[in-house]
């Protein structure tokens, strides 16, 4: 039994990939006290691979050739669809909500853009505003054709990066709603676009090393943190509304790749609650790592800053693409090819399989 095996009843959403078109594949899950999971209620939709919450809203993608977005109400045990929208950029894969412009905003990996879905507090959708991202290739021909959007995380002066993973690059946006001064003007100089739209407008761009392939990021104590899903390291950067200056990289596996079989392809990085540690998932691997997240001060400089890799545990499940701290020493993860949520001890490196499921993608708390 993992550390947080005693403990509340607590609740999940959880995404997954539905690969024989829409089915139930938006999910409300529950852990109990004694670490045992159950699915409360499903949501037929199709390919639900990322998720997000405001309130009791839930916010799906369908990462689809076509690109949609919908929203779910959680009342008691039951998820309710609201309403959706298709936006038409493919494969969206990454969703989070901007309260203070009352939009979402969308990565869309196959469009190499952003889109802006406005909602209301019933879960209502509005007409979405996309933003293609720069023109912008790599040096890893197969990948980095294009821009790629991957992930959108916001900053704590207002403003929201995401990550190009064709591009190598962090772009930082601003999200203007329609009552925001001087976007009505630039959307009739767009070509009027629905008044109740939002803007979206690119302030600055954070460039990356060529080959990187930036996926999933942190921002927290003055720091940026990017997890490169080609080159396998992890990056650090001192920003703040005004600078971005790289503190450093550090592997993400404790042994590097010995042949051309041995897969490193990180996913997603977190934080555990106390901050002190940051997590990476390593597909291929199909490991965990855990980093030394410790910040030591500004005496130190960028060394302080940099996390250090203290140890990799395996999971015992294939491909694991999302997960979620229950608390500084437990993680719960979505094994999208191994068909289950898996719980991690960061300690002992105990794995166990929690649940059962088909191509999760997303492990969201909701308390």
């Amino acid at each position: 039994m993992t550390a947080a095996a005693a403990g509340a009843t607590r609740r999940f959403a959880l995404g997954s990939y539905t690969p024989d078109g829409p089915a139930p594949g938006l999910h409300l899950a529950e852990r109990s006290e004694a670490g045992e999971w159950r699915i409360v209620a499903s949501a037929t939709t199709s390919n639900p691979s990322f998720v997000a919450r405001s309130g009791d809203l839930i916010f799906a993608v369908a990462e689809d050739a076509s690109g949609s977005v919908a929203s779910f109400r959680i009342d008691g045990d039951a998820l309710e669809l609201v309403d959706s929208v298709e936006h038409g950029e493919a494969h969206p894969c990454h969703v989070t909500v901007d309260a203070a412009s009352g939009v979402l905003l969308v990565a869309n990996y196959g469009g190499g853009s952003v889109t802006a879905v406005p909602f209301d507090a019933a879960g209502a959708l509005g007409r979405p505003v996309t933003l293609p991202l720069p023109h912008r290739t790599g040096p890893v021909a197969d990948r980095q054709d294009a821009p790629h959007a991957h992930q959108l995380v916001p900053t704590p002066w207002g403003t929201h990066l995401v990550s190009d993973l064709g591009g190598d690059a962090i772009h930082e946006l601003v999200a203007e709603s329609a009552g925001t001064a001087g976007t009505a003007t630039r959307r009739e100089a767009q070509g009027g676009a629905d008044a109740a739209a939002p803007a979206l407008r690119i302030t600055r761009t954070i460039d990356v090393a060529p080959g990187t392939g930036p996926r999933h990021m942190l921002v927290r104590g003055g720091l940026l943190h990017v997890i490169g899903e080609l080159d396998g390291l992890l990056h650090t950067f001192e920003v703040d509304a005004a600078t971005a200056r790289a503190a450093g990289t550090e592997p993400a596996v404790v042994r590097p790749p010995a042949r051309a079989d041995d897969v490193v392809q990180p996913s997603h990085l977190d934080a555990s609650p106390s901050g002190r540690l940051l997590t990476a998932l390593i597909r291929g691997r199909d490991s965990v790592s855990v980093f030394d997240a410790t910040l030591r001060g500004p005496q130190g400089g960028a060394d302080a800053a940099r996390p250090r890799l203290a140890s990799e545990h395996p999971i015992g499940a294939a491909w694991p693409r999302h997960h979620a701290h229950l608390d500084d020493r437990t993680v719960v993860i979505a094994a999208q090819e191994g068909n289950a949520l898996v719980e991690v001890d960061l300690v002992t490196g105990a794995a166990r399989r929690v649940l059962e499921l088909t191509s999760p993608t997303c492990v969201l708390p909701l308390d």
